[in-house]
């Protein structure tokens, strides 16, 4: 699998946002994706589609790969607190995020980006004092 087009693909559960209304999924026949497959090659279903929106940064390598286990700290804390968002993880470093709000995305990044340095326990604790405050900030709003 070509490390470039390796990633995971999530976001915050039980919300509306991260639906696929209005995404279109990449085909053979539709357009010349530079021989890339818009096909999960286990299931052939159709995963991968444009990433409209949203801001893309660069991770470490490291940081991008523990981000792409199941349970990591970070992104289990940003599930938990219910905000919505979308991401997309490549194994190249390359992180893509969106959400509803500009304010809600730029914290999801720093939350991202301050987590390679932090143990797990703190980074929990740092996404709860994150959330809280973008919240409050928003609501003043």
């Amino acid at each position: 699998m070509d490390p470039e087009l390796s990633c995971k693909v999530g976001g915050g559960s039980g919300n509306n946002f991260s639906s696929s209304k209005g995404k279109s999924v990449y085909n053979d026949e539709e357009e010349d994706d530079g021989g890339a497959s818009g096909k999960d090659w286990m299931t052939n279903e159709g995963t991968y589609g444009p990433l409209n929106g949203g801001t893309s940064f660069r991770v470490s390598i490291g940081l991008a790969r523990e981000l792409l286990l199941p349970e990591n700290a970070v992104l289990s804390a940003l599930d938990k607190s219910g905000i919505p968002f979308e991401i997309a993880i490549g194994v190249n470093g390359m992180v893509w995020v969106n959400s509803p709000d500009p304010e809600i995305t730029i914290m999801i990044s720093n939350a991202i980006k301050n987590s390679e340095v932090m143990p797990e326990d703190k980074v929990r604790g740092m996404v709860k004092v994150m959330v809280k405050n973008v919240k409050k900030e928003l609501m003043d709003e």
